[in-house]
């Protein structure tokens, strides 16, 4: 894919590569995947879509006079507003932000606990062995600093799964990660790019990535 319109983003990490650009992304949507679900609640509307730019993760493949990058983006922000383009059939350019994947940051969408510590840890051994001692797998839940292991779930999809079922049980609630709070901070072991892929989208509120473009 190319593109011959552009101008270089800055962001808050200057060594992150990012160019801002319009798109067409209804007639780009077979090349554009989501890697996380929305919420069953969109509450996007046509006044807010071009609100702040949407932010695809891209393959650059050259950068001088015009921009080279893969047929394959992944969008970073904007899942809702890129499933209202799609569901309303939006056939306008929309302010977009590319943005090197290979150097974005990938962390896990933080939540707090809504129950008692000991409610969730009874929760979480009982259903999948969970130990505060390092085992065969990389895979945990970290409750504030104590991180805790199961050998059970050797898979990142298998742990997001019940990280999603935490949430609709109502044990844990997303909070965003530059928000403090004085309830008890749940994480989970984060994604990489690795982990994306075109036939898998994770669940709603897996991924924190940054830098970020609130403004």
């Amino acid at each position: 894919m190319i593109i011959q319109e552009f101008k270089q983003a800055s962001t808050s990490d200057p060594t992150v590569l990012a160019f801002s650009t319009s798109l067409n992304l209804l007639n780009l949507k077979n090349i554009i995947y989501p890697h996380e679900e929305t919420s069953d609640q969109n509450q996007i509307t046509t006044r807010v879509l071009n609100a702040t730019p949407i932010v695809l993760g891209v393959f650059f493949e050259n950068i001088e006079e015009e921009l080279s990058l893969k047929d394959e983006m992944y969008i970073l922000d904007g899942h809702h507003r890129f499933q209202y383009v799609i569901e309303n059939s939006i056939n306008q350019d929309l302010d977009t932000i590319l943005i090197n994947i290979d150097q974005v940051n990938i962390d896990c969408y933080t939540s707090e606990l809504i129950v008692e510590k000991n409610i969730f840890l009874t929760k979480i051994i009982q259903e999948f062995g969970f130990s505060n001692k390092k085992l065969q797998s990389n895979m945990f839940i970290q409750i504030d600093s104590t991180k805790y292991y199961s050998d059970k779930l050797m898979d990142i999809r298998e742990l997001y799964s019940y990280k999603k079922e935490l949430m609709k049980a109502n044990f844990i609630s997303p909070i965003p990660n530059n928000v403090t709070t004085s309830k008890s901070v749940v994480r989970f072991s984060a994604l990489s790019i690795k982990d994306f892929s075109k036939a898998y989208i994770f669940p709603y509120k897996s991924t924190w990535i940054t830098p970020r473009f609130d403004n």
